[in-house]
């Protein structure tokens, strides 16, 4: 049996997702899922010069920057611009607990973002 070194298995997960990336609906699902996991890291408060609140950090705008700019707001309406402020206190929050603001509420930014990805499951 052959054994992978960690970074060969990780290499290879970066490089052949296991999702279908031509599916605009799974590629929205996969972003929510990250940002739901990386909100949840940050909900945890690691200290801030940690590697882990840098990359889930990183994540998480990463993924509300993706989600803000596939939104179609020509035919999504009320639906597309109340996503994108939802979105976007989202982002506010995750930026007030990169300052350490004592004001950030991630718990309710993982809250929201939690309960699309689930509205997002039910139609996908």
């Amino acid at each position: 049996m052959s054994m992978l070194s960690p970074a060969a298995v990780y290499q290879r997960q970066q490089s052949a997702p296991n999702f279908d990336t031509d599916n605009n609906h799974q590629l929205i699902k996969v972003t929510l899922e990250y940002l739901v996991k990386s909100l949840a890291h940050l909900k945890d408060k690691p200290e801030r010069t940690s590697e882990r609140h840098r990359t889930h950090t990183a994540r998480a705008l990463t993924a509300i920057y993706i989600l803000q700019t596939s939104l179609d707001f020509d035919q999504g309406g009320d639906i597309a611009a109340n996503l994108f402020k939802l979105y976007e206190y989202a982002r506010e929050q995750v930026l007030k607990a990169m300052r350490s603001d004592n004001d950030a509420n991630l718990d309710q930014a993982h809250l929201a973002i939690s309960e699309i990805l689930d509205a997002w499951q039910q139609i996908t």
